[in-house]
């Protein structure tokens, strides 16, 4: 579909239940991909996915591992937290220097076949942030320098109908927060890990190494070797992979 067109779609939904279906049809109009998402996120709830438009295999882990807590480990959720303003990224410009060895990568990308992947975020109400995400499978081009430029052309015209759209129709994701949000607010630090290892954890997962880690943390090298150490212990594990398995059980 023209890129015109589908703005126009999208001007016409505005108000409407259709209107996740015209955003992502809009913005996917802008660049060549194999598959698409549409989901909200919110700090206190899981994502909510309203458009899914993605290959057997990402549906499973979308349904699957990802929203049973693995998102948390997403660059692009990462970067929703801090997000003020409409941005477009490629997940190899916003990941951790270490995220191609990382187990959320292994399990992902290497896994079901995604080669790369490109976000637009889109701050909306209610602390709500519009996340649109396009993937190209193993064996496509990668997305270029090009495309994240085609699709940050559309952005602010996107953004406003989003505004607009929540004026009229209110949050786009308010049921499913507000009843996904209590089950999982405060969560406490599982298996007897403190605050801090459990933050090691993540950033671990994420794919950082013992050095962004300590940079992130403000503590030395030699510290962040001490932690790992201990939440190995704790958990009896000895390695990443089974780390990551611990990770997905304690969500369930």
């Amino acid at each position: 579909m023209h890129p015109v067109s589908a703005q126009s779609r999208l001007v016409l939904a505005i108000g409407r239940p259709s209107f996740a279906e015209r955003l992502l049809d809009a913005a996917g109009a802008c660049l060549a991909h194999d598959a698409a998402a549409l989901m909200i996120f919110h700090p206190a709830a899981p994502p909510a996915v309203l458009v899914d438009r993605l290959k057997p295999a990402e549906r499973a882990w979308l349904y699957g591992d990802y929203l049973s807590g693995v998102y948390t480990l997403s660059p692009f959720y990462r970067a929703a937290q801090k997000l003020k303003a409409p941005r477009v990224a490629r997940v190899r410009e916003i990941a951790p220097q270490g995220f191609a060895q990382s187990e959320y990568h292994r399990r992902y990308f290497a896994l079901i076949g995604v080669d790369d992947m490109i976000g637009l975020l889109i701050p909306a109400s209610d602390a709500e942030t519009v996340f649109m995400s396009f993937s190209r499978s193993t064996g496509s081009r990668r997305f270029t320098a090009g495309d994240a430029k085609s699709l940050a052309s559309c952005a602010e015209l996107l953004a406003a109908a989003v505004t607009r759209h929540c004026e009229i129709a209110g949050p786009m994701a308010s049921r499913h927060i507000a009843a996904a949000a209590a089950p999982i607010a405060h969560r406490p630090a599982p298996s007897g890990l403190t605050a801090r290892e459990a933050q090691v954890v993540n950033l671990m997962l994420e794919g950082h190494s013992a050095r962004a880690i300590g940079e992130a943390l403000r503590i030395s090298n030699e510290t962040v070797r001490v932690h790992r150490r201990h939440i190995y212990e704790k958990l009896a594990i000895s390695s990443q992979g089974e780390l990551f398995r611990w990770f997905l059980a304690s969500r369930a």
